[in-house]
């Protein structure tokens, strides 16, 4: 079996919070708190859940735009948790990040030739300025835009074709994944739909993997194969995405699926019900995350961490699905000790 192109294993991301003169840590937000995830070669992936839940955090902290406390990121078969700056810069080429909002991630000082020419100049590829500006015009003709607008500054284009700047200089230094970060949430939805048409035909031209983070569950089915529910730091489902959507298992799940809008009538919304706000990540509850919002829970959520359940190629979270005999090599593991990691996140 081939490995996975990405696997990220109890990614844990905690920031210190501080307070006085000093500036003493009196507690963490525990942002990330135990994540595992796995992205194949040319394969998309959603991380969804509410604002709020990790998922950003999880994108920043593979790509080390954000130092993560613990854990492992292996991409291609290479520790990134453990790379130095001078050998993250390589890897980086070909792990790239677009981001959610188009106008503050281009500098508005630069025209789009310059923008999009930025990377082949850091990692060397063209012999010289003529064949790069060969490549930004192509560039610009692969998402759909005109080579002549290459001189033009951000603010001269609409947010949809600023949102295509961005993934061509994503795709300007040929990267193997990129992480999406809620890329078409600022978007109308005729936009989104162009963006999400344009990401499909990049993947299948260069088979690109994705790992798409979102909120937007009509996005979700329209491009992942896999999705990964998270839920206050960590994963709470994991599933193939139509199983997922014809028959979700935790409650928290349905819950999301119940929120969702739909104007498919052949596929109606599931009835469930979340309940409350919300709890701190500086100060999640015990037991099961979600129990002091879940319609389905009882006593023993409330003190004991849910073990992770594999029912058939679906991971679950919680003890509605534990087995009768606990198999001893099913993880407990809660993502979260309560003691402070080794290393601050910065």
């Amino acid at each position: 079996m081939t490995a996975p192109l990405l696997r990220v294993s109890g990614l844990r991301t905690w920031f210190p919070i501080r307070r006085g003169v000093w500036q003493k840590t009196v507690g963490w937000v525990r942002a990330v708190d135990g994540v595992d995830l796995e992205v194949n070669e040319g394969e998309t992936v959603a991380l969804v859940g509410e604002s709020g839940c990790g998922k950003t955090t999880v994108g920043r902290s593979i790509t080390r735009l954000i130092e993560p406390c613990a854990g492992s990121v292996t991409f291609a078969g290479q520790e990134l948790t453990k790379l130095t700056p001078r050998q993250l810069r390589t890897a980086r080429r070909h792990i790239q990040m677009v981001f959610q909002d188009p106008a503050t991630s281009l500098n508005p000082r630069m025209r789009v030739r310059d923008i999009l020419a930025e990377g082949l100049e850091a990692f060397g590829i063209g012999s010289g300025v003529s064949e790069r500006t060969d490549r930004v015009a192509e560039l610009l003709k692969r998402v759909r835009l005109e080579p002549e607008h290459m001189m033009r500054f951000p603010h001269e284009f609409s947010g949809g074709q600023r949102q295509r700047i961005g993934i061509a200089r994503a795709l300007s230094v040929e990267p193997r994944l990129i992480v999406l970060d809620e890329a078409v949430s600022a978007l109308d939805v005729s936009i989104q739909a162009q963006i999400l048409n344009l990401l499909s035909r990049l993947q299948q031209e260069d088979g690109l993997a994705y790992l798409f983070i979102t909120h937007d569950l009509s996005v979700v089915r329209y491009l992942a194969r896999r999705v990964s529910v998270m839920y206050l730091g960590q994963i709470v489902e994991e599933a193939e995405t139509e199983a997922l959507f014809a028959q979700p298992q935790h409650p928290y799940t349905r819950g999301l699926l119940a929120a969702a809008p739909s104007a498919d009538p052949e596929h109606p919304n599931i009835e469930a019900r979340v309940l409350g706000d919300v709890p701190s990540p500086a100060d999640p509850p015990k037991g099961c995350r979600f129990h002091t919002r879940c319609p389905e829970a009882f006593d023993r959520c409330s003190v004991e961490p849910p073990p992770v359940v594999q029912l058939g190629s679906r991971k679950v979270r919680c003890l509605l699905h534990e087995p009768a005999e606990r198999d001893p090599g099913v993880s407990s593991e809660s993502g979260s000790s309560g003691v402070a990691p080794g290393r601050e996140a910065t």
